[in-house]
């Protein structure tokens, strides 16, 4: 019997230990994910990343990662105004029982600052989490994340140091997933998003005269793209590379390598603002040669009723109303149920431009050669004041 009990308790120390083992390792994988991402973002030189101390948890059953003070700096360019975000702790962790969703624990209340103004964004709910890719925990960081939800409620943007509330939004809910290694026939990239009811601060509303008293009833928009795309991998070249000409150059190499292989894309918008419901979508397709072909399809209702308010808000938009109206004559009817209506639907590839069945132009090959290889700009003309007319 002493025996049974003094090997049942060797059993159960071992049982720990090796407990501890794997959540020691849990946490020290999630640091170096932390710490790659932020180096990642760091080193594009539009952002910056700082925070005063990074603590991890003390309970064996979770793997956690907390920022002290964190701060995020973005400048696209030195031209443009920085904008910095701040809050008091951001963190992430893990249930040991469920090692592939990552939990990030927001702040309910974050700082923003400009050169003009300072706010803040504040969230009644922020519930977020993140699908974590198994090789993550066999020391692959390179594509860590294959999927990610988010779900906010009462949304407020504050101004004047958070005493002036400048625009609140009921729900937000964010969709995201990943596949790099997607054929043709799969899907490499999806998003998602829906809002619910926003809402411009009834003063601002009032001073600017929006119609609609600045609301927005519901926004959702979507697009999925197929293919061969790590749109992640591709997203960290393009932040490691300067603005301009290099960047732009290989955003057109990875666009071109994805048409070559057959990439597809599709996309839909629905909205509800004032009277009108809007609902486009288009899809995209491309042939061995990259060529490009698809379609594309709008819809709009009680069109003359938003109009009307939009016109007596702003009168002088009046004769754009009217040259609107004119242009897309063609694509307007009149329903009892739903007002003026506009619908055009959209074909377009090698056999043309078609629109609500009728061909309206033709379509040139796309010349990606030109794209990735354009000519030199003209020289410039003498007498322009360059120098370029000096010997």
């Amino acid at each position: 019997m002493r025996g049974f009990i003094k090997g049942l308790a060797g059993l159960i120390v071992l049982i720990v230990l090796a407990w501890l083992g794997v959540w020691l390792y849990a946490e020290m994988r999630l640091k170096q994910l932390v710490a790659a991402e932020i180096n990642r973002a760091n080193a594009s030189g539009t952002v910056q990343i700082s925070y005063d101390k990074l603590t991890t948890s003390s309970s064996p059953l979770v793997a956690s990662v907390a920022l002290a003070n964190p701060s995020w700096t973005s400048r696209p360019d030195a031209s443009a105004p920085a904008i910095t975000l701040r809050a008091a702790k951001i963190g992430m962790h893990v249930d040991i029982f469920a090692p592939l969703l990552l939990h990030v624990d927001m702040p309910q209340s974050i700082a923003i600052t400009t050169p003009e103004a300072s706010g803040a964004l504040t969230f009644a709910v922020a519930d977020v989490t993140e699908k974590l890719s198994p090789s993550l925990w066999t020391g692959n960081i390179d594509n860590p994340i294959t999927g990610g939800d988010a779900r906010f409620a009462g949304i407020n943007l504050l101004a004047s140091n958070g005493s002036l509330q400048v625009a609140q939004i009921d729900s937000l809910v964010l969709h995201e997933s990943l596949n790099a290694k997607a054929n043709p026939g799969q899907t490499a990239m999806a998003v998602s998003e829906t809002m619910n009811h926003f809402q411009l601060s009834p003063i601002i509303a009032r001073l600017i005269n929006l119609p609609f008293n600045g609301q927005i009833a519901y926004l959702a928009l979507s697009m999925r793209l197929s293919g061969p795309l790590n749109w992640q991998s591709i997203a960290k070249q393009v932040a490691a590379l300067p603005p301009g000409d290099a960047r732009v150059h290989f955003m057109l190499q990875s666009l071109h390598q994805w048409a070559l292989a057959g990439g597809s894309g599709q996309g839909k918008l629905t909205a509800i603002l004032g009277p009108s419901r809007v609902d486009a979508n288009g899809s995209l397709l491309f042939d061995k040669q990259a060529q490009p072909s698809g379609t594309w399809d709008l819809t709009a209702n009680h069109l003359d009723q938003f109009t009307t308010a939009l016109t007596s808000a702003y009168p002088a938009l009046q004769n754009n109303v009217n040259q609107f109206e004119a242009r897309l004559s063609p694509y307007l009817s009149t329903t009892q149920a739903g007002g003026q209506v506009l619908a055009v639907n959209t074909a377009y590839g090698k056999n043309g431009v078609t629109i609500n069945g009728t061909k309206t132009g033709d379509m040139p090959p796309l010349d990606w050669n030109n794209l990735l290889n354009p000519p030199p700009p003209p020289p410039v003309a003498p007498g322009d004041g360059s120098g370029a007319a000096s010997p």
